[in-house]
């Protein structure tokens, strides 16, 4: 079962932000269009997705704490790590987890699935992954200084490395939130991106561009199981169709995948359980 939220309309957009979070959809209104990203301004950013899929680079922003295997384990100094586009997984590890699962280290695609993007590129889907990707250390972090600071760099990065779109992933409850911010300092720079959420309701308070939202995962499971490629690679194509097919901001994708245990929707897009 799929569902859509959102009505359908090409452009990059700007939108305001009602002062009342549950009648945003009434009081939004477009301030501006352009065909270039826009002037930072108090709203919902939206870049459009412009040409094919198979001629992009895409790259993985993760914000569940992964971090890469080092003689000495270091917090990452501006807040987060640059990961090569080679590397491998069994170069990666979580030191630190802030949610319930514990079979993530089996397979850390399951949180940060590298390996299926370079499946899709092999496969002609995309064309290749960035020369970066990007994972947030910042539990440590105050919301302020991830929104200042860490957001900005983070963004600026992405742009070095033209990534074409970004998919994001994320663990805990915290861990959203700074996803989402990032997200949209990413957006803003004109570049389009897609969340993969567990916490659906959380990531469209936060007013951020596409969210798929695959029903009943749960954190620690941000694109499926461990070991199950396939439901991992099923997840990965539906946030890249949605990264391509949105156009406009708040589009948020409901999606149940067979195999994953007790999917059942906790959340909707009122707070409310269904």
């Amino acid at each position: 079962m799929t569902r859509m939220v959102a009505p359908v309309e090409k452009g990059v957009f700007w939108w305001r932000r009602g002062l009342n979070v549950h009648s945003l959809s009434k009081r939004r209104k477009m301030l501006r269009r352009s065909e270039t990203g826009m002037q930072p301004v108090r709203g919902i950013p939206f870049a459009r997705f412009v040409g094919d899929l198979e001629r992009k680079r895409i790259l993985l922003l993760s914000t569940s704490g992964i971090v890469p295997r080092l003689q000495e384990f270091e917090e990452p100094e501006k807040g987060y790590y640059l990961l090569d586009q080679d590397i491998q997984l069994d170069e990666l590890y979580l030191p630190k987890r802030h949610f319930q699962e514990k079979n993530v280290d089996e397979d850390l695609n399951c949180l940060f699935p590298i390996d299926r993007l370079r499946e899709l590129a092999s496969e002609g889907i995309i064309q290749a992954p960035a020369e970066k990707h990007v994972s947030v250390y910042g539990f440590h972090l105050v919301i302020r200084h991830i929104r200042r600071v860490v957001a900005p760099l983070i963004a600026e990065e992405v742009e070095a490395v033209e990534a074409d779109g970004v998919i994001v992933l994320s663990g805990c409850v915290f861990c959203h939130r700074i996803a989402a911010i990032v997200q949209k300092t990413i957006e803003d720079r004109g570049i389009p991106t897609v969340a993969v959420s567990q916490y659906p309701r959380l990531t469209y308070f936060y007013g951020v561009s596409r969210i798929l939202y695959p029903v009943g995962f749960r954190p620690g499971h941000a694109v499926g199981l461990p070991n199950r490629p396939e439901m991992q690679r099923r997840v990965l194509l539906d946030a890249l169709n949605l990264l391509v097919n949105a156009t406009e901001p708040l589009t948020l994708v409901q999606k149940h995948y067979e195999g994953y245990p007790e999917a059942k929707s906790r959340w909707s897009i009122r707070g409310k359980r269904s």
